[in-house]
């Protein structure tokens, strides 16, 4: 079932709305790549610009379905590998560089603490209060949101770290 944008299915996951996703939206990135070479070629700006578009329309119901896709390990995978290709592109590397180093170079959480993120605005925006005090809240929830994702990512980064050493992690994170 489809409502203007995420689709569910019959038990009511949202596992049809990765498989559906991820191949629209690489579409849509291999288009914008088109546009800027892999190495050198266009500046932050431009790249940063790359980044929010893919991101947006990731992330496009997020609130709705980030505790889902937690829970689907496949959903999860998918959105990782795209996540890879747009970091991989942003630092305009080879795709031979790991997932965690261009993630990490790129300043860019995984898409799922992104979701999470956004999911916790909603929950703290949705709170009725009066649009002067409502507009102050939104903005404090947001930027809550936006640090605890950042030290969430820390956390998993220097958890996986202590694993599977990175350079790249190492590099940013050297205590």
């Amino acid at each position: 079932m489809r409502h203007l944008g995420p689709t569910i299915d019959s038990l009511w996951t949202f596992r049809p709305h990765f498989e559906l996703l991820v191949p629209k939206v690489t579409a849509a990135a291999n288009a914008l790549c088109g546009l800027l070479p892999n190495i050198g070629g266009a500046g932050v700006e431009v790249h940063r610009l790359y980044e929010g578009v893919v991101r947006s329309r990731v992330l496009y119901g997020a609130p709705v379905w980030a505790e889902d896709l937690l829970a689907n390990r496949r959903s999860l995978l998918l959105l990782r590998r795209l996540h890879r290709t747009t970091v991989i592109r942003i630092v305009r590397e080879y795709r031979t560089m790991s997932y965690v180093s261009a993630s990490v170079l790129a300043a860019s959480p995984p898409f799922e603490l992104q979701a999470l993120a956004l999911q916790h605005i909603k929950v703290l925006g949705s709170s009725g209060l009066t649009p002067p005090v409502a507009g102050q809240v939104a903005s404090d929830a947001r930027e809550k949101a936006r640090m605890e994702t950042w030290e969430r990512w820390r956390s998993d980064l220097l958890a996986e770290d202590a694993v599977r050493a990175h350079r790249g992690v190492r590099a940013f994170f050297p205590n």
